[in-house]
């Protein structure tokens, strides 16, 4: 979720994007400003927070020592509009036909104004790894996080390949889930290793503990390390990354070949294709997108 800080002075409008990490499951599209902000997973449905004054009735995120909350206020988006949350009756009975919505209009007013610049840049640049006992292999990334945001509390000591029992709508359960989770596992050790690592803009970073930089092409580019000793299970996390291509497409910074390589296994989750696909950065060869969203639509209908 986006970082606590300060909402931008009057007039000004911040615009960013963050991973949704471990697992992998896309990236969130922000936008903030004096009244609230708007934040989305997708690019087309639209969580809408105001900032007012607590004690805040429902849905405070983000506390902050001023005495304001964001409050859920509603969901927006172009062909359906604001689909309000219903108010608390402590809030209705303390105001007059909701003063709060003026600062919801101006949120949707800024994710108009923005659309067009979807995708926005991703600014979690502080990565939590999961390190091979050499502690110098990055094997899987366990977090990221933006400047000025705090690490997860208690910090992630495994990888999770998938959430739940069958996933979630943008990205269903890999078959070999458990199987992928302890061959993992097996590779970090009994002793895990988990560094942050500053990243830089070259793709390289370093290493906080240790002050050792790596290389962009030391860091895995699907965020899971695909070298393997036994080819098994290399085959195996191969096919992971074909599972979540509909995801991992919304990654920046990736070369045409590798989107091509995803674009071309899209057809085997397509399902999820939707959920992710107006917050691709570009798209190499569009008949595998198009092929890909036709499969859905006739998946949804059956």
């Amino acid at each position: 979720m986006p970082p606590e800080q300060s909402p931008p002075a009057a007039g000004n409008v911040r615009c960013y994007g963050l991973r949704r990490v471990n697992p992998f499951r896309g990236v969130y599209q922000v936008i903030e400003t004096a009244a609230g902000r708007a934040i989305s997973a997708n690019g087309v449905v639209w969580d809408i927070e105001v900032i007012a004054e607590k004690p805040a009735a429902w849905g405070s995120l983000n506390v902050r020592a001023s005495g304001q909350a964001y409050i859920r206020y509603g969901l927006w988006s172009v062909d359906e509009g604001l689909v309000n949350r219903p108010l608390s009756p402590r809030l209705n009975s303390e105001l007059d036909s909701d003063p709060l919505s003026k600062q919801c209009h101006e949120v949707i007013e800024e994710i108009e104004a923005n659309l067009q610049n979807l995708p926005f840049e991703l600014i979690d640049d502080r990565e939590l790894w999961l390190f091979d006992s050499d502690r110098i292999t990055p094997i899987v990334l366990l977090a990221s996080i933006a400047p000025q945001q705090k690490p997860p509390s208690p910090q992630p000591r495994y990888w999770s390949a998938s959430v739940g029992t069958q996933g979630v709508p943008s990205q269903h359960r890999f078959e070999q889930c458990s199987e992928l989770e302890q061959q993992v596992r097996e590779r970090a050790g009994f002793n895990t290793t988990r560094l942050w690592v500053q990243r830089d803009r070259q793709g390289g970073g370093q290493i906080e503990a240790t002050g050792v930089r790596l290389a962009a092409a030391d860091f895995p580019r699907f965020l899971i390390n695909q070298q393997w000793q036994d080819p098994a299970l290399a085959q195996r996390v191969e096919h992971y990354i074909d599972w979540i291509a509909p995801s991992l497409l919304t990654l920046q910074g990736l070369s045409d070949g590798e989107r091509q390589r995803l674009e071309q296994a899209l057809h085997i989750q397509a399902i999820s294709v939707e959920h992710h696909w107006h917050l691709y950065p570009r798209v190499v060869d569009e008949k595998y997108l198009k092929s890909a969203r036709i499969q859905s639509r006739l998946q949804q209908a059956g």
